[in-house]
């Protein structure tokens, strides 16, 4: 689809929130749709709200619900988190990804979109914490195929009566082909784990340095097209009191390019404070730095409202060398073709792991620990 003139506006607009100023909006209803759009695309809705209350109330009440609800999830969550703080009491864990960031790498504190939570524990704890958790209450949602598959995930998907879902954890990559490329393991972050509150709840985070890894290599991972992963990184970055420890915690993942790549689409649209030559000492060379500038030039992200694209698939398929890269996103174009060809799957009824099951992949994750 052809972007028009107001379409352009509602881009610059939505860059506009994600840095803290008041946005120029478009004039034309096709421009305020798509401003709209694009805002929910881009996960800054509740975000957008709050910077159009005084500038355009009515713009700003018709995100209104989107700001109530990402408040409301977060203030759930927080109780959750306290109440799961108890039932693990003894186990040593922590908790990433959508409350930590909403409360301390967001603009608004609490007003940023998540859906569910995730929480991770080294291997040779994972069946006890499972345990507990089934013990209260909750469900296991992933299936015999799931737990059965060749990928052998490094989570599982738990359900509680209010349909809140938790991620459990005992790797931060869930496929094992992608675990492969990287080296972070669940007793190293614990190990570096430090102390937050969230609202009643006392628990632990990743330390400042993974946690800034993290999200970069989560967001360059699923493409980082929407500018809600990227304005995460961008605030989490501000926060850097040393940016050695960065550059020493990203080669110690083994994601410098994936960081590389997050942090310098951040400074292109949001001003981020990198320091000049970060890129190079995270290990990027030359031509892959022309590459990241390039993909970012063709193909603005503030543009986007779906997820396929080719900077998605590009930033998807970035690796530490050129030609890598270059073999990686000729696969990924091959697998998307034969994808589109094939069609989707018929969708399967959802049943829980069986018993047997679930054992049989615990004692897989208790085996990971031992070795």
């Amino acid at each position: 689809m052809r972007r028009t003139a107001g379409m352009r506006v509602a881009d610059d607009a939505i860059v506009a929130v994600c840095r803290g100023a008041v946005p120029v909006l478009p004039d034309d209803a096709e421009g305020v749709d798509d401003f709209l759009a694009g805002v929910r695309y881009h996960r800054v809705a509740p975000l957008a709200h709050v910077a159009l209350r005084e500038a355009a109330p009515e713009l700003a009440a018709r995100l209104k619900e989107d700001r109530d609800r990402a408040l409301m999830n977060h203030l759930r969550t927080s109780a959750l988190l306290g109440k799961l703080a108890r039932t693990l009491d003894g186990i040593e864990w922590l908790a990433f990804k959508g409350p930590m960031l909403a409360e301390f790498a967001h603009p608004v504190p609490g007003l940023r979109f998540y859906k569910d939570l995730d929480l991770l524990v080294a291997p040779g704890q994972f069946r006890d914490t499972c345990r507990r958790l089934l013990d209260d209450g909750w469900q296991v949602l992933f299936s015999d195929d799931s737990l059965e598959a060749e990928e052998f995930p490094g989570e599982i998907a738990l359900v509680d009566a209010h349909g809140v879902v938790l991620d459990l954890h005992w790797a931060m990559e869930v496929m094992q082909s992608v675990r492969r490329r990287f080296r972070a393991t669940a007793e190293e972050l614990i190990s570096r784990r430090v102390p937050v509150t969230i609202g009643p709840a006392k628990l632990h985070g990743l330390s400042a340095p993974d946690a800034l890894v993290h999200v970069c290599q989560h967001a360059a991972l699923i493409g980082a097209t929407k500018l809600g992963h990227i304005l995460d990184a961008d605030q989490l970055a501000r926060q850097v009191g040393d940016w050695d420890d960065v550059v020493l915690r990203a080669a110690d993942w083994g994601a410098g390019v994936q960081v590389a790549a997050v942090l310098g689409r951040a400074r292109r649209l949001l001003g981020t404070l990198v320091p000049d030559g970060l890129a190079r000492d995270l290990g990027v060379g030359p031509a892959m730095r022309q590459v990241m500038r390039g993909v970012d030039a063709t193909w603005p992200v503030q543009g986007l409202r779906q997820d396929e694209s080719w900077v998605r698939l590009l930033t998807r398929a970035m690796r530490p060398g050129l030609a890598s890269t270059l073999g990686s996103g000729a696969r990924r174009v091959g697998l998307g073709a034969w994808n589109r060809l094939r069609g989707p799957e018929a969708e399967q009824p959802r049943v829980p792991a069986s018993r047997e099951v679930l054992d049989a992949y615990l004692s897989r994750v208790e085996a990971m620990a031992a070795r």
